[in-house]
């Protein structure tokens, strides 16, 4: 009779194991979509190739950063250009405009148009670097997040692992015990 409380636990066991193999089939697809993610906002922006062939799990989250960095970016760019511009005023006005003779011309390459430093040219490095440090933070929490998925992936892989051991003794043993119980005609 105690065949009957094995064929029990094996069912458990297999519904377990379901479970358990549902589980990771979603950590798996979650995985590959954060990557995909890492991926598109490594530099920052999210081009419209990107933003198309991102998962639909990732595509909210995608426009979410896309939002974000460019906000977060945009503010402080207008912060630091700022600084930068009355700083550099201050000092000009300071030494009777010889500072700005004293800069390395190589360095100023690319913001200086017509003997003139131009602001928005200022603004718009500072911007890219800041979307720049926006995406690598937020690659560290993403990559925060697909340790703890691993983590949870080969839990999940070892416990399955034991669950198809244990089903394996138990059908051993339901197989002995239905033997041992069976008439036997002589």
């Amino acid at each position: 009779m105690s065949w009957v409380f094995l064929s029990l636990r094996k069912m458990q066991l297999k519904q377990r194991l379901s479970v358990y193999q549902n589980r990771l089939i979603q950590i798996s697809q979650k995985l590959m979509d954060m990557q995909e993610m890492s991926a598109a906002v490594a530099d920052g922006k999210i081009t419209y190739q990107e933003a198309t062939s991102a998962p639909s799990s990732v595509f909210g989250t995608q426009l979410n950063f896309l939002g974000q960095s460019s906000n977060i970016a945009y503010q402080s760019a207008q912060i630091k250009t700022n600084a930068y511009l009355q700083q550099m005023q201050a000092v000009n006005q300071a030494t009777g405009g010889q500072y700005q003779y004293s800069l390395d011309p190589n360095s100023m390459t690319g913001y200086i148009q017509n003997g003139q430093v131009q602001p928005y040219l200022i603004f718009n490095n500072i911007y890219q670097e800041e979307l720049k440090a926006y995406a690598d933070q937020y690659a560290q929490e993403l990559n925060r997040q697909e340790q703890d998925l691993e983590q949870e992936k080969l839990t999940l892989e070892t416990q399955i692992k034991a669950i198809e051991a244990e089903y394996q003794a138990v059908s051993e043993q339901e197989g002995q015990n239905i033997e041992n119980d069976a008439i036997k005609l002589s």
